[in-house]
C-alpha cells in the first residue's frame, strides 16, 4: 500500500513503506507535525497524520587522509612543515581532528597540522598521525631529519 509524506502541501515522498525523507541537514531536529503522512488507497488518501519530532542522524567520519605524507628537510637546522586532513566524506557531520608526534624530542604538532622543529633536534623519522574525533580513524605523515652534509675540507 503506497504512502505519501508532505511538508506543507507539498508531497516530499511516496511510495511504499519505509520512505526517506531528504534534504534535511544533519543533526536538524524537525519539529512535530512539520511533515505528514497519509495512506494511499485507491487512489483516496487517508487524514493526514502528524510525523512526531525527530531529528536526522549525523553523517559519520568514514576516513581521514593526510597530505604530504612524507617530508624530508635538514637535521641542525630549525623549520616547520604544515600537514592537511581531509575529511571523507566531504560532508561529515564532525569533521575534528586532532594531532600527535613521535618521538617528541624537540617537535610539535599545532591543533591546525604546523609541525615546527628547533635546530637541536636530531636526524631520524618522526611520524605524526592525525586522528578523527568522529570514529577514531588515523593517518600518518613521515618527517625525515637527515645529517647535514660534512663540510668540504677545502673550505
Amino acid at each position: 500500500m503506497p504512502f505519501k509524506i508532505y511538508r506543507g502541501e507539498t508531497v516530499i515522498a511516496e511510495g511504499e513503506s519505509p520512505l526517506t525523507i531528504r534534504g534535511v541537514a544533519p543533526n536538524t531536529t524537525v519539529a512535530a507535525g512539520e511533515y505528514q503522512a497519509v495512506r494511499v488507497e485507491d487512489g483516496k488518501e487517508s487524514v493526514r497524520v502528524d510525523i512526531p519530532a525527530f531529528t536526522m542522524l549525523p553523517i559519520a567520519v568514514t576516513g581521514v587522509t593526510l597530505s604530504p605524507k612524507t617530508s624530508t628537510a635538514e637535521a641542525g637546522t630549525a623549520g616547520s612543515r604544515q600537514l592537511t586532513a581531509t575529511i571523507e566524506p566531504t560532508n561529515a557531520t564532525n569533521k575534528g581532528v586532532t594531532y600527535s608526534i613521535s618521538p617528541t624530542t624537540g617537535l610539535t604538532v599545532s591543533n591546525s597540522g604546523l609541525i615546527e622543529w628547533t635546530e637541536d633536534v636530531p636526524a631520524g623519522q618522526y611520524t605524526t598521525t592525525v586522528t578523527t574525533d568522529d570514529g577514531g580513524k588515523t593517518d600518518t605523515h613521515t618527517l625525515t631529519l637527515t645529517e647535514p652534509p660534512e663540510p668540504d675540507p677545502e673550505d
